[in-house]
């Protein structure tokens, strides 16, 4: 199932173990390098929240509704996920970030994502320039850095056809 990251934020994350709601999703850990989710970052219920990552390995099932993981002690404290931890402040959040080709032509700014929840891998990026949006698939990705996006010169962008607000189909 392909899902929007826009629809996947704000997620509860229930445990499989006891099956109750032990955090909620915030965002994600990208690999830049193999372009798909290698760590969800939560933030924990209850009075005082805190921050917890849980690795891709101990994802039970994700969906529009929900994260499933393993139990409550898949969420970690992020010191203990060193590499991550390590990388935290320079990592790509990918929304946001710049998109240019090889030869630097601005293409526009990302402002979604689709994850394909059974690998977790990024399969394309949505990106918008002032009125314009358009579509990139993550083949055309050449290189994410943390503030910038890379993609291949010739490569073939959707402008994606929505009708206008109120707009009826004609039969």
């Amino acid at each position: 199932m392909l899902i929007e990251k826009s629809n996947l934020v704000g997620l509860p994350i229930f445990e499989l173990e006891n099956q109750t709601r032990v955090a909620e999703l915030v965002d994600f850990f990208v690999d830049v390098e193999e372009i798909k989710i290698e760590a969800v970052i939560a933030k924990t219920d209850g009075l005082i929240h805190h921050q917890k990552y849980v690795s891709t390995k101990e994802i039970a099932d994700i969906s529009k509704a929900a994260l499933i993981i393993q139990s409550e002690e898949s969420l970690v404290d992020p010191k203990e996920m060193v590499r991550l931890h390590k990388k935290a402040k320079k990592r790509a959040h990918i929304v946001g970030e710049k998109v240019y080709t090889k030869k630097g032509e601005f293409l526009g700014t990302v402002f979604d994502y689709v994850v394909e929840s059974q690998t977790l891998s990024i399969s394309r990026i949505y990106l918008k320039k002032l009125f314009d949006q358009r579509i990139i698939h993550c083949s055309a990705i050449v290189k994410i850095e943390q503030h910038k996006i890379i993609v291949k010169d010739n490569f073939e962008m959707v402008k994606p056809e929505v009708a206008p607000m109120g707009a009826t189909e004609l039969a």
